[in-house]
């Protein structure tokens, strides 16, 4: 059942030593360390996950709910304490294969925010065993640093969102499936498979991972024309579309919660040029290291250079249609700090608008260098990545294309296969030592700048949570009714009585704001208290000011 081009021979490029590795390893020889890569992932480790989590410990961050994680993490503690499940009208999500495997450690918020931590570097592990065979250990271990500083990746592992328990499932399952597609294993096929369902018990995009596996399954199994072979796929095929069915219905059983509103736009092309676009260059922004170590653009065929004027051209008019402020798509990566809009006001910007400026211009020079990458490497991606870099492009577009929103967090799971196309391009090393450092120092600042900015949007997004909820539990130590105090989306959900109803519609009935904690001063109302915080937890200053709307009084 074998696939062709899932083995683990490198693609045309790669230099003879990592071939001559990866054909030992084969051959059951001792394959040399690689010192490097063993430095990289645990930088990957330790900047994705371990400083976020020492961040989250100093703010207060590991003990309170983030962003949309307040309905997670509410359905989740009431599972662990009770056994039932309670949707909350704010759960689009699957979510219910997120929570149920922790069992009663669900009732406490730290171990739901340690254990999606420690998912997290699964997911890393997943990443680097999916790109070893094609990229060798230096390189895939390279890749995994640059998805752990993905500007997010670290609020992420961070809170109960459901985005790297998902990217954990999927990535288990593309990385066994590929596995199972060289070896032809049966038992690896059924795991692969497995993981891929679980992943759909956490969020329903998952199915891009076990879709992949079986379609180049069926490949496999066309070209083998063995009965084995489809014996094999549709058994494991109809068992993962039972279970898939099957929890769906079981799910549906308890109500949809936050159903999504499907409303098809009047202008489908130009909305899908606009989400394909942006998330273009969002990723190219996070590629940047990778760009940089391996573009030589002199170098080029006539086609890759034709690539790169036309992204160049897109580029061009992307800032001109989408401004400088609103390049991206937004939600983790934004001037103002990610998901502002939980809290009430805008807060002051976390970037400058000449470092964002700077931001917007890296990620369209990246972009312009990947297209011409894209253009050289992608027939040498490994299909299993290649098939689910289609499905999950395919899918951004057709959710966006249906009226639902669609945030810059839900482009992370194309890094790793765009990694594996990018840093599949070999390059002639210098002739001297001192060149050959020389052609790594741009990619080195890129990483270090990368993770500048990654480690700013964790830092302020658990400074701004935390004061927030800090200024909400004041309110409640002076005898005010939490439900009486409008400290942002998080507090007001979680502290609710019933949760988001109707669902989707920010409104939470027995809930009212007599007391608002908000980031914009409103001389017009009777001040209550006005509370200072670090916004980059050891850096900055910013206020939130309490304000009495005169419906209630402690």
């Amino acid at each position: 059942m074998a696939v062709p081009g899932t083995n683990a021979v490198a693609p045309p490029g790669v230099s003879a030593t990592d071939d001559q590795l990866q054909m030992g390893a084969r051959a059951g020889k001792p394959v040399q360390r690689s010192p490097a890569a063993r430095v990289l992932l645990a930088a990957a480790v330790l900047l994705g996950v371990l400083v976020p989590v020492v961040l989250a410990v100093v703010t207060g961050g590991l003990s309170i709910p983030h962003n949309d994680a307040w309905s997670y993490s509410r359905i989740a503690q009431t599972f662990g304490l009770t056994g039932r499940i309670e949707l909350l009208g704010w759960n689009r999500s699957a979510l219910f294969g997120q929570f149920m495997v922790l069992g009663p450690l669900a009732r406490w918020l730290v171990a739901q925010q340690v254990f999606v931590a420690l998912l997290g570097i699964v997911a890393l592990a997943a990443v680097y065993d999916l790109l070893v065979s094609s990229l060798g250990r230096a390189r895939a271990a390279f890749a995994v640093l640059i998805v752990a500083i993905w500007p997010g990746f670290g609020l992420l592992a961070t809170s109960f969102m459901p985005d790297v328990p998902a990217m954990a499932a999927m990535m288990i399952c593309l990385a066994v499936g590929r596995r199972a597609l060289l070896s032809g294993s049966t038992w690896l096929l059924a795991v692969s498979t497995a993981f891929g369902l679980w992943g759909f018990t956490i969020r329903e995009q998952a199915l891009a991972a076990p879709a992949a596996v079986l379609l180049l399954a069926a490949v496999a199994a066309w070209r083998s024309r063995r009965k084995r072979d489809w014996i094999v796929l549709c058994v494991t095929g109809a068992l993962f579309l039972l279970g898939a069915l099957g929890f769906e219905l079981w799910r549906q059983s308890y109500g949809a919660g936050d159903p999504p509103v499907l409303s098809v736009p009047s202008t489908l092309l130009q909305l899908g040029g606009s989400v394909v676009v942006r998330g273009y260059f969002l990723l190219a922004l996070g590629l940047v290291p990778a760009v940089l170590l391996v573009a030589r653009p002199w170098r080029w065929g006539r086609w890759a250079i034709l690539g790169s004027l036309a992204a160049f051209a897109v580029a061009v008019a992307a800032v001109l249609r989408f401004g400088v402020q609103g390049f991206f798509v937004g939600n983790y990566l934004d001037p103002a700090g990610p998901y502002w809009g939980a809290g009430n006001g805008r807060p002051a910007t976390i970037f400058p608008p000449q470092l964002w400026m700077l931001i917007v211009a890296i990620a369209c020079g990246s972009g312009v260098l990947l297209a011409g990458l894209v253009v050289r490497r992608l027939r040498y991606i490994n299909p299993v990545l290649g098939v689910f870099l289609t499905l999950m492009v395919v899918g951004n577009v057709g959710s966006a294309l249906s009226g639902q929103n669609l945030f810059d967090r839900y482009w992370l799971l194309a890094m790793p296969p765009l990694l594996a196309v990018v840093l599949s391009e070999r390059t002639a090393p210098g002739n001297s030592a001192f060149a050959r450092v020389a052609e790594r120092v741009p990619a080195v600042a890129a990483l270090a700048g990368l993770a500048a900015v990654s480690l700013t949007v964790t830092a302020a997004g658990l400074a701004y949570d935390s004061a927030r909820w800090d200024a909400g539990n004041r309110l409640v130590a002076m005898g005010i009714p939490a439900v009486d105090v409008n400290a942002g989306l998080e507090w007001n959900g979680y502290r609710s009585a019933v949760g988001m109803v109707p669902p989707g519609s920010w409104t939470f009935p027995g809930s009212s704001s007599c007391f608002i904690v908000t980031v914009v001063q409103r001389p017009e109302r009777p001040e209550v208290m006005v509370l200072s915080y670090r916004p980059l937890i050891v850096a900055g200053t910013a206020r939130l000011w309490v304000y009495d709307n005169g419906c209630s009084a402690p």
